[in-house]
């Protein structure tokens, strides 16, 4: 009786199959976090830009006019098909209360990402002219 032994059995195949679907699973899986990742990275440089514009635009008004422009607003931003809010909270900070010549300014962006909250801060110090 002579066995043909030239192509692969029911079993092999099924074994080669779980193996090929256990590494495609662990790739999506390396994928999506990859991708998870990059969004949070755009997102974060997103509220870079934010607390950048509004610590440009505080550092342009007058010295004596910088309290009084720190109010708190959200900013929206449409990103891949979603919207972010971002609030940006300025904090303007006498250093030197005698004097009144040096000011601290704080720019804090929160923002929210899949149920997460982060925050991003900047600061600078302004001398009066």
């Amino acid at each position: 009786m002579l066995l043909n032994k030239k192509g692969m059995t029911l079993i092999e195949i099924m074994i080669a199959l779980v193996i090929l679907l256990i590494s495609s699973l662990a790739l999506m899986q390396t994928a999506s976090l990859g991708i998870t990742m990059n969004v949070q990275n755009a997102l974060r440089d997103e509220a870079v830009n934010v607390a950048e514009i509004e610590m440009n635009d505080l550092r342009s008004r007058p010295f004596d006019n910088i309290a009084s422009a720190a109010t708190t607003t959200v900013v929206s931003r449409n990103f891949r098909g979603f919207t972010v809010d971002y609030t940006v909270t300025p904090t303007v900070t006498d250093i030197n209360a005698s004097s009144q010549q040096s000011k601290q300014i704080s720019v804090s962006v929160a923002w929210s990402y899949r149920n997460k909250d982060y925050s991003h801060e900047i600061t600078t110090l302004l001398r009066k002219q």
